[in-house]
């Protein structure tokens, strides 16, 4: 219990910048268990100010600004894995010129419009929903964008020494279970058996993002993880908008 209860202090400090004192990382592969949780919490934060933002301003107003809360708890850092990523998947000419341009932590043209069509559309998704679908689909997407990482953590080998290599050689079936299992709890209760809907879409896509990051550089990267995070909330928030605009309530009960 006490190892469990280290690694979910590990994982808000290490994906969000709530402050939470933590012991020595032993296994990011237990800490990675936790991080639909995490996402929920980010969600959860984020959906107070989307329901306060509501109440004094337009829907699309309090949906920048839910959106830039998100930004700043977790600090754009798997914003700025989407960036890089965009830079070194499509910029890169081989797979050894891709993976230096990754390494590079200033951002050309491809990262940029990346960082600016995920802003715009998860802005504009966000408030088209109801106040009710928009507090679900923050706390869901946050969650399933997160899981999403984990799912694609054992596709590949970890490149070089750093996190994604970490991710990958710690990583664990039981991990990548038990965060797909508290992730669908999740989604389950907050919007019934339509879950399923959202769920397979968002695994196929991180499935097929991470094939093609595989087949541009050899393998995973932090920064692929960070980016396929990023993907799968703005796949999980188009998805449950398609939903919402074919009949489905979204807060089931």
């Amino acid at each position: 219990m006490k190892s469990a209860i280290h690694d979910l202090k590990v994982a808000f400090a290490f994906l969000t910048r709530i402050p939470v004192s933590h012991g020595p990382v032993l296994s990011m592969g237990g800490v990675s268990s936790w991080f639909p949780i995490v996402g929920a919490v980010v969600g959860l934060i984020a959906s107070s100010v989307w329901v306060v933002g509501n109440t004094v301003l337009a829907p699309l107003s309090a949906s920048a600004l839910t959106i830039a809360v998100i930004v700043l708890s977790t600090g754009a850092f798997h914003h700025d894995g989407l960036a890089d990523s965009m830079d070194g998947l499509i910029g890169g000419w081989n797979p050894e010129q891709r993976r230096e341009i990754l390494k590079d932590s200033r951002h050309g043209t491809y990262g940029v419009m990346a960082l600016v069509l995920q802003v715009a559309i998860q802005v504009s998704l966000l408030s088209e929903l109801s106040v009710a679908s928009g507090v679900v689909a923050l706390v869901i997407c946050q969650s399933v964008g997160r899981a999403a990482a984990v799912w694609i953590m054992k596709s590949g080998v970890g490149i070089s020494e750093g996190l994604g290599a970490n991710y990958v050689s710690d990583v664990k079936g039981r991990n990548i279970v038990f965060a797909t299992l508290t992730c669908f709890l999740l989604m389950g209760s907050l919007m019934g058996p339509m879950f399923v809907i959202v769920a397979a879409v968002v695994y196929l896509v991180s499935r097929l993002f991470a094939q093609w990051a595989i087949k541009k550089i050899g393998g995973i990267v932090g920064d692929v993880l960070g980016a396929t995070e990023q993907v799968g909330e703005s796949v999980a928030l188009l998805t449950i908008v398609i939903l919402v605009q074919q009949g489905v309530a979204i807060p089931w009960w």
